[in-house]
């Protein structure tokens, strides 16, 4: 081999190095579980690859299925990130989370941080009463949790299967810190239970219901849309608070992304966002309000439901209502 064919040699080898390095310090990613829906995910998706040059590649599944498969990855994580599910869910799987103090945390209640900071609450969903004002007179429209315990609701009211939905075993831990295993019995003689969330609000909103105990932003979208029938009752004896939150997978592949993920995803811009175009209403009190919905300091929130307390009453509360569900005529 001559000088010359040495030197292109050597000029190559330099170029494929430099190409390969530059490859590698263009090609950061990270891997995020998710149960949000599809269009929120794909908005976050472009806006965080945008903002931050990092590629995200999302996973959707429920919250259930994605803490199952994080735990069987255990040994070799394949995602970096879970975002968003309840935060008792998460108490349960928090063996699987790194902790992580993200800044953007600094602003949020205690309740809403795990102490060890292995999960963070990025927004919360309120339980409230959903109403169709064509079933339901001016006159007779509840006002509160206890209200609906009333003999004259029975089988008028609807609510999803707490045996399958973590928003409803929010609401029945709700009402069993307001009311007691009393108000637990009455409830149950009252309601219907439906096997998914999404058919209690949307038979509410088509006039198969009178009333519904469910989710706010499912029944705002209504309300925004411009349902005239549709109306959203905030019970004056404490609205129930269920934070979802985020979390970095203990032992994951891209940490440092994962993190930056996370305080995207916590960020004042984005939950902003998220509130304004879904009705999902942010963890954090600096909030700006959305037209339409009251602000917190405008809401009677149950001060004590404690998402550590409804993680471990879980097991008792939801064996209680099985077995009476069972008994049930």
């Amino acid at each position: 081999m001559n000088a010359c064919s040495k030197k292109l040699c050597s000029l190559l080898v330099l170029v494929a190095l430099t190409l390969c390095l530059a490859t590698a310090a263009v090609a950061r990613e990270v891997v995020l579980y998710s149960s949000n829906q599809p269009d929120m995910l794909d908005a976050i998706s472009l806006d965080f690859e945008k903002k931050t040059g990092i590629k995200l590649t999302v996973v959707r599944m429920g919250t259930g299925e994605a803490m199952k498969r994080i735990a069987a990855e255990r040994a070799n994580p394949l995602c970096d990130v879970f975002w968003s599910g309840d935060v008792a869910v998460l108490d349960n799987a928090k063996a699987d989370f790194m902790p992580y103090a993200s800044p953007e945390a600094a602003v949020l209640p205690p309740a809403f941080v795990e102490k060890d900071h292995r999960w963070t609450a990025a927004n919360m969903h309120l339980m409230i009463i959903m109403a169709n004002t064509r079933l339901v007179p001016t006159a007779d429209m509840p006002k509160t949790w206890k209200d609906l315990l009333d003999p004259k609701w029975k089988d008028k009211v609807v609510m999803a299967n707490p045996l399958k939905s973590g928003s409803a075993y929010a609401q029945v831990y709700g009402i069993y810190k307001l009311y007691g295993w009393d108000g637990l019995k009455q409830l149950l003689n009252n309601v219907k239970i439906l096997d998914s969330s999404s058919l209690v609000y949307k038979g509410t909103a088509e006039g198969e219901f009178p009333l519904a105990i469910t989710m706010e932003y499912a029944a705002h979208r209504y309300v925004a849309g411009g349902a005239q029938d549709v109306r959203v009752i905030y019970p004056a004896d404490g609205v129930i608070a269920a934070p979802e939150g985020a979390a970095v997978i203990a032992g994951c592949k891209h940490p440092q992304e994962a993190k930056a993920l996370v305080d995207y995803l916590l960020s004042q811009p984005v939950v902003d966002g998220i509130f304004q175009k879904y009705f999902r209403r942010p963890a954090r009190p600096d909030a700006v309000a959305v037209a339409g919905m009251p602000t917190l300091q405008n809401i009677t929130l149950l001060q004590s439901f404690d998402p550590a307390e409804a993680n471990a009453l879980q097991k008792q509360l939801l064996g209680w209502w099985k077995k009476q569900v069972l008994q049930k005529p």
